[in-house]
């Protein structure tokens, strides 16, 4: 027997970028697509900053951190997919192409066609022209293909921390993964923004003796909400006091963070680079280097195993991600928002949520999405 007719959602608002710094709130409709996700939450992160104002091929709805229920999804794509509608997933960024090298590895993050550097396909990068237009997590639905790579999560886990699953699976990948933190490492965070708090937070998780994170001058007030991770913050870069560490995680990746990551590690300490925010010209003492046989580590993303133990660990409260505000918006303030992180003058916090049911015409958030005690 054939399965009941479904009537995808038509009138969906989405926040769309021009990719030159102007926001604008447009209704799209599904019709044609083989699958949606009623999207819970986007997390903005530094990327998506950097994007509404450089990087976009085309206007396109941002947002690259989603959660949400799968409301439909073709036979045939749920089998692939291995999920199934009315359950809540993550989605990852990445829409490899399903065939090449990389993606038969499980490694679709490396994929070609999914390639940042190029513009390649991604949640939140896809022109608004292609196809439904909805492809990415600023939005009341998203469209689903069998290209996407989903993640369940469990239905209690609270939508404020159920949102930190991908920069939490970032941070394992790049605090445990690659940087090795274990038991007793000491552990230096550059940059207190959204993954910054994240490294934090995997570094804690992974046992570590000593976390600190360091800040400028205008990060004062978000250093004090990072003291709520059981964190060391540091102001500029006063090594005072700091013991000398066996991994560094440099979020923001210039001349000046990178010169401080190599004086604060210890012999055969790893410097992990996981931001470029300062071009290609790093200041790198390679002196300190050889003499101290130091090891750095460039990271992208994330791995499918990094997504599932960030799940678990938030699932089982094993994070201390619950103390960390969360700063909720709707549609309607996705570009006042973005232009005010671009300029430093966002929230204290930086879990900073598109919620598009917050503000939406359709009323108050639908029912599953109301806070679930964790």
């Amino acid at each position: 027997m054939a399965a009941p007719m479904i009537q995808a959602p038509s009138d969906v608002r989405a926040a769309v970028s021009s990719g030159t710094g102007v926001v604008e709130v447009e209704t799209f409709d599904l019709d044609g697509a083989a699958g949606w996700l009623r999207v819970e939450s986007s997390g903005i992160c530094g990327t998506d900053v950097q994007l509404n104002v450089r990087g976009l091929q085309a206007p396109a709805v941002l947002g690259h951190h989603v959660i949400g229920t799968i409301e439909h999804l073709d036979d045939e794509f749920a089998e692939l997919l291995g999920v199934a509608p009315g359950e809540r997933v993550a989605v990852e960024e990445y829409i490899g192409c399903g065939h090449c090298q990389e993606c038969m590895a499980g490694a679709y993050r490396f994929c070609p066609q999914a390639d940042l550097w190029t513009g390649g396909e991604r949640v939140g990068m896809l022109p608004t022209r292609v196809r439904t237009g909805l492809h990415g997590g600023n939005a009341e639905f998203m469209e689903l293909s069998a290209r996407h790579a989903l993640h369940p999560v469990p239905a209690a886990l609270s939508p404020d921390l159920a949102a930190w699953a991908l920069p939490l699976a970032n941070a394992i990948e790049w605090v445990m993964l690659v940087g090795g933190a274990c038991r007793g490492s000491r552990v230096a965070i550059i940059g207190p923004g959204y993954h910054g708090f994240a490294c934090a937070a995997a570094a804690r998780h992974a046992g570590a003796a000593e976390v600190h994170l360091f800040g400028l001058e205008r990060d004062a007030e978000r250093l004090r909400v990072a003291e709520g991770l059981r964190v060391h913050t540091h102001v500029g870069a006063h090594v005072g006091g700091v013991p000398e560490l066996d991994i560094v995680v440099d979020t923001v990746g210039s001349t000046r963070t990178t010169a401080l990551a190599t004086t604060l590690l210890a012999r055969h300490g790893t410097l992990v680079l996981a931001g470029i925010s300062g071009g290609t010209e790093l200041d790198v003492d390679a002196t300190a280097v050889v003499r101290r046989l130091l090891t750095i580590r460039g990271v992208r993303g994330r791995s499918p195993e990094a997504v599932g133990l960030s799940i678990r660990a938030l699932d089982q409260g094993m994070t201390g991600l619950g103390v960390i505000p969360t700063h909720r918006i709707g549609l309607d303030e996705v570009g006042s928002m973005l232009t005010k992180l671009r300029s430093g003058s966002g929230p204290a916090t930086p879990h900073v949520i598109v919620d598009p049911w917050l503000t939406s015409r359709t009323g108050p958030r639908p029912a599953e999405f109301q806070e679930v005690s964790s």
